[in-house]
């Protein structure tokens, strides 16, 4: 475990106000810092240089104690995946510092111009969590006069962006996951970079992990996350409640701490499949098995399953927990928000067709 109960009890009470802040206090980020949690890089640039299924399993506890704490641990550490395709003096100094994390798109929301050593860049980029603290931006451009368009990265500095603070969500209201807007900035040449391109030696066995399978994982680690916060917070409500719903002739505390455990189970099996899918797959890297596109496919539908399932935990306890459960205030109300934001990202969307998208509790489906 990264956290003790302690750290996990200052955390919460350190995030009791964000949904009036509505941004990461300074001394959550100084826990991050401190524990090196968006230092998923290399050991030389300062970083942890951690495995995949130890970092996933540091992006659901992250993720357990509070989502804006996961998502912006797992938003930031995934960051440090691009650190091989820098230039050395680049990737050294962006990534070295104690405070280092990126910000950014990859959707390609700008227009680069090629200039003398350098480009000029215009553009707008939605959803880059952690702008207000992030030391470096990454944004992604199209070059339109260098004959057939093509797809650059761009490293800006902070005084080059714009934070448009548009981040109006509903859930994970302290992720500041802002648009930025970047005008008629120039961007020298070695600060430009493309993504699966080594350009250092910084690389660890991670960074050759695919990238779109690392992010599925991620996400869904979140979703994992604050699908068991919310599940315990149902217990707490429960145990709460027992006394008042023991009462009459119908004993509301017996069946819904029954479906409460129906759920559970569920989730249980979710996380199961979830883990032993990534170690699988993980021990196949380390042996320098090429993933086939079958095994990614099916890596892929796990990492879907599992957010689907937290979900279906999540709506299935939903009407039993009466207003406490619309009631924008409350605990429960807020992990709910935060847990379908988290999982509405696109990668975890399951677009294939008939396929069962939630884990059933017999742990066979």
């Amino acid at each position: 475990m990264e956290f003790t109960d302690k750290e996990s009890r200052q955390i919460k009470e350190e995030l009791t106000e964000i949904e009036q802040t509505r941004i990461l206090p300074p001394s959550i980020l100084d826990i991050i810092y401190q524990k090196k949690l968006f230092k998923f890089i290399s050991q030389s640039l300062g970083g942890r240089a951690m495995d995949l299924p130890n970092a996933l399993r540091i992006f659901q506890e992250t993720s357990s104690i509070d989502g804006n704490l996961g998502w912006a641990v797992t938003i930031g550490a995934g960051g440090g995946m691009f650190s091989p395709c820098f230039k050395e003096d680049v990737a050294k100094d962006s990534f070295s510092p104690e405070n280092a994390v990126i910000a950014g798109s990859g959707f390609p929301g700008g227009k680069a111009v090629k200039m003398e050593n350098g480009y000029h860049v215009n553009g707008e980029w939605k959803f880059c969590s952690g702008s207000p603290y992030a030391t470096i931006f990454t944004a992604n451009c199209i070059v339109e006069n260098e004959g057939n368009s093509r797809i650059l990265s761009f490293i800006l500095n902070p005084d080059q962006v714009e934070i448009m603070n548009d981040w109006n969500a509903f859930g994970l209201v302290g992720t500041s996951s802002h648009s930025i807007k970047v005008s008629n900035q120039f961007v020298p040449a070695e600060r430009t970079f493309s993504i699966g391109e080594k350009m250092n030696n910084f690389e660890e066995v991670v960074h050759q992990f695919p990238f779109v399978p690392f992010s599925e994982a991620s996400f869904a680690s979140v979703v994992l996350g604050i699908g068991k916060n919310f599940l315990d917070h149902v217990k707490m409500y429960i145990e709460k409640n027992k006394h008042r719903w023991g009462q009459g002739d119908f004993d509301k505390y017996q069946l819904v701490t029954r479906k409460w455990k129906t759920e559970m189970e569920r989730w249980n099996n979710a996380e199961r499949h979830f883990h032993r899918m990534i170690d699988h797959v993980w021990q196949d890297h380390l042996k320098g098995k090429p993933l086939a596109a079958e095994t990614l496919e099916d890596f892929s539908l796990v990492c879907k399953k599992a957010a689907s399932t937290v979900l279906t935990c999540a709506q299935n306890l939903f009407r039993y927990m009466g207003m406490e459960m619309i009631m924008q205030h409350t605990e429960l109300n807020r992990i709910w928000r935060d847990l379908h934001t988290a999982a509405q990202h696109a990668f975890l969307i399951p677009y294939q067709e008939n396929e069962t998208i939630a884990y059933e509790i017999n742990g066979e489906k």
